[in-house]
């Protein structure tokens, strides 16, 4: 290892927009890390914040761990890392990240270079990748095709070490990245700093969800790993805070299908024999493995599915409740027969309705229950090819249902409980994933490019 003592020291955070404790930061600063690092993003929030380029936090949490964060790393002289950019790591998030991280520079007097690595993927690439079939699904997605890739409005490929550790070879002080695979973040300056692959990739993945390594997540510890010749060392850096044996092993598991083999867009991340040892509130980790495998790179893109609006309520009367799929049945015909009162075609909108309190999150595959729940809040979700039309039909949803009558005599207008006013929400742009696939690729830098700028 190249370090004067022998260490290598990666501070992480979990998620930037989500805080995090600022004494457990401090901590993690006066053992003077190689590395200060953060994801800022993910795909689990579902393609809406690629489709429309907006982030999911708001600007004031990002701009104070930002803050916090820049502030310290320049205090002790080491690289900023940022992963995923804006939530999606499209374009204009990452841009948006710059433009924060600027008034920060500007607003606290410090002088840095600033690396942008773009993650959005030029589409004469990704048409050449079909032609030449280097592009597979992930899951249930069938083969990518050229009018899927036209389709989308935002696609960006997710990137391993190789592109931040281009920037960071050219004297980026804060690297801003879009779209990146979470343990890149780290990964990059460990291997720079001559870890071998097998530890740096290992300590990355087991820290790369901050204070999720820890026993008490909501406590907002940072999480420290020490690299060293055979060995590393995960550990809290919040007072009181522990991680076990248990809380860094599963971070393996963590959004992988395979619990001993975590995919990488160079090689996996092998962790069969890996050994985990309690010293103290830290874990010693020995044993895994690295196995380099043919570049690739995971795609994801996301296009318009129209225009939503929606219909919040509560509903408590226990007899439509007890018949609640015959009420639902029924309302879903009569919002068809006003759209049809109103020419709109059938094929322009779609109707899902969605019960809170009964089998709102499964839905068909709820196991049945044998009770009459006490109340529900459904929601009427319309997306529609024009958000003309979806606010036509929730307009009348309200009132057709509040009055319709299942039970005999009783529909005068009390099915419905608002909590707002106005009861129906328009919500704009409805985005689905058009591109879920990887890509293989000649080498793993292929597809990004870093922008150097002095801030």
């Amino acid at each position: 290892m190249t370090t004067v003592d022998g260490e290598i020291r990666l501070l992480a955070n979990c998620v930037v927009g989500l805080g995090f404790s600022a004494a457990g930061f401090r901590r993690g600063l006066e053992r003077h890390p190689h590395l200060v690092g953060c994801d800022a993003g993910s795909a689990d929030f579902g393609p809406g914040f690629l489709g429309t380029g907006r982030d999911s936090k708001s600007p004031i949490s990002v701009r104070r761990d930002l803050r916090i964060m820049i502030e310290g790393a320049h205090e002790v002289g080491c690289p900023v890392v940022i992963g995923s950019c804006g939530g999606a790591g499209a374009r204009s998030q990452l841009l948006g990240t710059a433009d924060i991280v600027q008034d920060i520079l500007r607003a606290r007097g410090i002088k840095a270079n600033v690396a942008l690595v773009h993650a959005d993927l030029d589409r004469s690439l990704l048409h050449t990748a079909v032609d030449e079939g280097r592009t597979r699904p992930l899951g249930m997605f069938p083969d990518l095709t050229h009018d899927d890739v036209e389709a989308s409005v935002n696609i960006v490929a997710m990137m391993g070490a190789g592109p931040i550790t281009k920037a960071l070879d050219a004297g980026a002080d804060i690297v801003l990245a879009g779209r990146c695979a979470d343990p890149a973040i780290y990964a990059a300056q460990a291997m720079r700093l001559g870890a071998p692959a097998h530890l740096a990739w290992h300590a990355s993945k087991c820290i790369d969800k901050g204070y999720l390594a820890t026993t008490e997540p909501s406590a907002g510890s940072l999480v420290l790993a020490t690299i060293r010749a055979d060995h590393f060392d995960v550990e809290p850096t919040k007072e009181g805070a522990r991680c076990t044996v248990a809380t860094v092993a599963r971070t393996a598991m963590y959004e992988n299908a395979d619990p001993f083999l975590i995919r990488q867009p160079s090689g996996d991340i092998d962790v069969t024999e890996a050994r985990y040892e309690q010293i103290g509130d830290a874990v010693r980790v020995r044993g895994s493995a690295f196995r380099p495998a043919s570049p690739s790179v995971k795609l994801e893109g996301a296009r318009l599915a129209g225009y939503r609006s929606i219909l919040l309520v509560g509903m408590r009367d226990p007899r439509v409740l007890a018949r609640l799929d015959e009420f639902l049945e029924r309302y879903e015909g009569l919002l068809h027969r006003i759209a049809r009162s109103l020419d709109i075609a059938q094929g322009d909108y779609r109707i899902l309705f969605r019960s809170f309190g009964r089998n709102a999150v499964l839905g068909d595959i709820e196991p049945a229950v044998d009770h009459v729940p006490n109340e529900i809040g459904l929601v009427v979700d319309v997306v529609a090819r024009t958000q003309e039309i979806a606010g036509a039909i929730v307009g009348r949803a309200a009132p057709t249902g509040s009055r319709l009558d299942v039970v005999g005599g009783v529909g005068s207008g009390g099915n419905f409980a608002y909590p707002f006013s106005p009861s129906s929400m328009h919500l704009g742009p409805v985005h689905e994933w058009s591109v879920w696939h990887v890509m293989d690729v000649r080498d793993e830098s292929e597809p990004f490019s870093v922008e150097l700028v002095e801030a």
